[in-house]
């Protein structure tokens, strides 16, 4: 009687289904996921909910519902739960109906039963040895703290594939670029547990031998090879291939730079390695066009030489135009590898123009700077900056001040600065943090005009909360001081804040002194600090909610918590190539002020 009772259900749930087939898919939810969300499962399927704005705004057509097309994406979600660690999950009889507007609700059932659970996990390196005897300990531990699976965590398929990168990417910085990395599984059905059994074969130890350059035409061979930071002879390590791929491109004259190793089917201990570049037009012109709540109206033109006076040289010429900034015109030469090679000399002379709420002002100057990319993480810059101001707005909260009264005067220092990011993706970090410091000095040597040291430093960090939640948090300060017996400092190298990549709810420049006319001047202190909580609400959309804080204040490395300012506000974000467009609405908290403020963006304020 068992197969004819299942198939009289299977005959009743084909019937209550047939009526709905033809109609369009209005709403899809899910019931009984207790463990992974909806967004990741509707993110698998084919079918997806009909709305007015996808289909007047964004273009898309309504899908159709189908009985086919529902199991095709059953079969989707059940690929998926069993890749989470659900080999057991179950899905029912959907819950199928025609709502008011003839348009099909569809609830997908799940039972999601107990997920694998990871028992241990072992290795064994070449049949015979413990992985303590193939690497140091401190190669052990650092492999171990990136993988992903852990004893007493679910067994899932993505972070096995990710822990097999991790481990090969360990014995081929260790000389071991044929080494074979393949997991074992022994599942106990009863307990519902998983034993990962890691089985690494290294292969034979590899030397680099000669390296041979193709596809330059323009750039001789020497000033790529000058990028390569290993010799022949040298113990092969896949960490060097890839630093020398980033630092040939990185020299900004290819479109492609390739950097492979030339394994050898009888596997070979000497590997010869071959660069293949595709060198960049000698000209190139990039432009844009734009609108911004604080710039207004703004337009750029890059003009780039390469090969000037030398076989690696650039030469930019690049001007902009905006609201806060008439004019910006400025030539960069850049020399790559100028003392070594991560070594980056640049040359600036520029005009400036800044219309800022606090003042208005024209620059001419130039900087000299030498920049360090030790790493794809950590970049340093040492910098010697001279520029002569006109400054046709000045304010001041001290009348006593004998040099406020300048209007034109000339400023010369060094600037020292260091970057560490291992935040990625760049443009929509989800996991990693950003430490920034940059010292500036003005007149410190010598015959001194106005001498101070300003320092500010920042640090961001991304957490993902779950899948599609990530937390973004920011805290940034800043302090400026005379090293004479005078107080004023030039407005354009004081502190400002409010705006839409400070705190927002509040119009640029806003926080902090101001005069006598309510006109905004700087100040010698600044404490900024932001978190934003960002969800993904599909494939291409994301909302934010956030919370900012900050102030400034007259007085040098003066700081007042209990003088803070708030804000709170929702960003509506719209993925692209270039980073989330959205805007984003804010209104201070806890204070007097409760207007609004619109803020536009393309890419994260932080």
């Amino acid at each position: 009687m068992k197969p004819v009772f299942l198939f009289i259900v299977v005959l009743i749930i084909a019937l209550s289904v047939s009526g709905q087939e033809g109609l369009i898919i209005g709403k899809i939810s899910f019931e009984g996921n207790k463990s992974i969300k909806a967004s990741p499962l509707r993110d698998q399927m084919i079918m997806e909910s009909n709305s007015w704005f996808k289909e007047k705004i964004m273009g898309k057509q309504p899908v159709i519902y189908t009985q086919s097309l529902y199991n095709q994406d059953i079969n989707r979600l059940r690929i998926f739960y069993q890749m989470e660690g659900f080999l057991d999950v179950k899905f029912l009889a959907p819950n199928v109906k025609v709502n008011e507007k003839n348009k099909v609700e569809l609830i997908v059932r799940i039972q999601e039963h107990e997920p694998v659970i990871i028992s241990g996990i072992t290795f064994e390196v070449d049949s015979a040895l413990q992985l303590e005897k193939a690497l140091l300990p401190r190669e052990v531990r650092k492999m171990q703290l990136q993988m992903e699976s852990e004893a007493e965590k679910i067994f899932r398929d993505e972070s096995v594939n990710y822990d097999r990168r991790v481990i090969s990417e360990v014995f081929y910085n260790r000389g071991y670029p044929y080494a074979k990395v393949e997991s074992g599984l022994k599942v106990d059905t009863t307990e519902n547990t998983a034993e990962i059994n890691w089985n690494i074969d290294r292969g034979p130890l590899s030397y680099f031998g000669k390296t041979l350059v193709r596809g330059n035409e323009r750039v001789p061979d020497k000033s790529i090879l000058r990028q390569v930071n290993y010799e022949e002879g040298d113990l092969w390590s896949k960490k060097k291939i890839d630093q020398a791929q980033e630092q040939i491109y990185n020299q900004g004259n290819y479109r492609v730079a390739s950097v492979r190793t030339e394994l050898q089917a009888n596997k070979q201990d000497t590997l010869p390695i071959t660069i293949t570049v595709r060198e960049a037009p000698r000209w190139t012109t990039r432009f844009g066009v734009g609108y911004g709540r604080e710039d207004k109206f703004r337009a750029y033109t890059d003009l780039q030489y390469l090969s000037f006076l030398t076989n690696t040289g650039r030469l930019n010429l690049f001007a902009k135009h905006s609201g806060l900034e008439p004019y910006n015109i400025y030539l960069k030469f850049s020399q790559p590898s100028f003392l070594f090679y991560f070594n980056t000399l640049t040359l600036n002379p520029y005009l400036l123009r800044q219309n800022e709420p606090g003042f208005q002002l024209d620059k001419r100057g130039f900087t000299v700077t030498f920049l360090q990319n030790f790493s794809k993480a950590l970049s340093t810059s040492i910098g010697y900056i001279f520029e002569d101001v006109d400054n046709y707005t000045i304010h001041t909260t001290d009348s006593k001040d004998q040099t406020a009264d300048e209007t034109y005067y000339s400023k010369s220092g060094f600037s020292v600065g260091l970057v560490y990011n291992n935040s990625e993706p760049i443009l929509d970090p989800v996991h990693g943090y950003v430490i920034s410091m940059n010292t500036k000095t003005n007149d410190l040597f010598g015959q001194t005009e106005m001498p101070f040291v300003r320092v500010i430093t920042e640090f961001k960090t991304y957490a993902g909360i779950t899948r599609g939640v990530i937390m973004a948090m920011k805290v940034k300060m800043g302090g400026i001081v005379r090293t004479d017996e005078y107080d004023y400092i030039p407005p354009e190298e004081r502190f400002f804040a409010g705006g839409s990549y400070s705190v927002r709810g509040w119009a640029r420049s806003e926080l902090g002194p101001k005069d006598e006319l309510g006109i905004p001047v700087g100040g010698n202190s600044l404490l900024e600090g932001s978190a934003e909580l960002r969800i993904d609400i599909g494939r291409k959309f994301k909302v934010s909610l956030f919370t900012d804080a900050g102030n400034v204040w007259e007085n040098s490395f003066s700081y007042h918590l209990n003088d803070l300012h708030y804000s709170s506000g929702v960003g509506f974000h719209y993925k692209t190539p270039i980073g989330p467009a959205g805007l984003e609405f804010a209104r201070p908290v806890f204070d007097s002020l409760t207007k609004w403020q619109i803020h536009f963006n393309i890419g994260h304020t932080f």
